[in-house]
């Protein structure tokens, strides 16, 4: 009896090991890379070598991306090149390649590590991979697009880190319901200085560092956040946690934009033609070009 028992405990183990392993691949595997030539450059989008660094949120990986960069691709306004791998011992694989050539180039961020209960790793790995762009292929500016708490680890990383000399500068980021100060739920939360009345351990980092932003004040940033059936939240962030980036930039940063999408939960706001276009302008739209 016990040998019995003792069987299907282990069948059971091998077959979580095995479904974890699957899931793992799966959702590691981003799409396939597609560089852009410039004589195919869709005529709505303008052409630059500045490459885009696309950021999963909580329990995603290049599932979370996917279809936008496949959009991207499909409408020949960008290419993806290149994807960067962090393992779950925190080393840094680059799979790909970066040219000066490339035109409107994308690169897909993934981690083996993203069911954690904090999002500090991944900024601190972040701020490792900007290091080794600009070492190894000599990067001086670049995008990025998050999702999630992929965003607030953009948002961390900026602020804590951005000042660095060896960093990149950042050229756009793009934010789809990051949560900032995931302290606060309702607008009365929010002094009318849009501080919020109390904080998280980590905003109040963010407030001490906050000065590192001179060194990216160049930047735009464009902070968007979606509402579902006409709430202060999408389901999943309320408005509030995001907008609590206006506070850490307000004085630094002039080119700060927030952009409300409405009838759109968390998951929409990365997912749908509506945001894959929203995303594709707000990256490489021409001037003049309504978001």
């Amino acid at each position: 009896m016990h040998r019995r028992i003792w069987t299907i405990t282990s069948a059971l183990v091998l077959m979580l090991g095995a479904s974890f392993v699957l899931f793992h691949k799966v959702t590691s595997i981003g799409v396939t890379a597609e560089p852009l030539e410039s004589s195919e450059v869709n005529k709505s989008v303008i052409q630059t070598h500045t490459p885009t660094i696309f950021m999963p949120g909580w329990a995603t990986s290049a599932n979370s991306f996917n279809a936008m960069i496949g959009y991207m691709q499909g409408e020949r306004t960008a290419g993806k090149v290149m994807r960067i791998n962090v393992d779950f011992f925190g080393r840094i694989h680059v799979i790909g390649h970066l040219k000066k050539t490339d035109i409107n180039p994308l690169i897909q961020v993934t981690f083996d590590r993203n069911l954690g209960n904090s999002y500090q790793p991944q900024a601190k790995w972040l701020n490792q991979i900007l290091m080794l762009l600009k070492r190894r292929y000599h990067v001086n500016e670049y995008n990025a697009v998050g999702h999630s708490w992929g965003g607030s680890a953009m948002v961390t990383q900026l602020i804590r880190y951005g000042n660095d000399k060896r960093l990149p500068k950042l050229h756009k980021m793009v934010l789809l319901s990051a949560p900032v100060d995931e302290s606060i739920d309702r607008p009365k939360d929010v002094l009318p200085s849009g501080k919020p009345k109390r904080s998280s351990h980590s905003y109040r980092q963010l407030i001490a560092d906050r000065n590192n932003l001179w060194a990216n004040s160049q930047a735009q940033i464009f902070n968007v956040y979606g509402s579902a059936n006409g709430e202060d939240t999408d389901n999943s962030v309320p408005i509030v946690q995001a907008q609590a980036l206006r506070y850490l930039v307000r004085g630094i940063v002039p080119q700060y934009h927030e952009i409300l999408m409405n009838n759109t939960n968390h998951h929409q706001i990365h997912t749908t033609i509506r945001s894959y276009k929203l995303v594709t302008n707000l990256l490489f739209g021409k001037p003049g070009s309504k978001p």
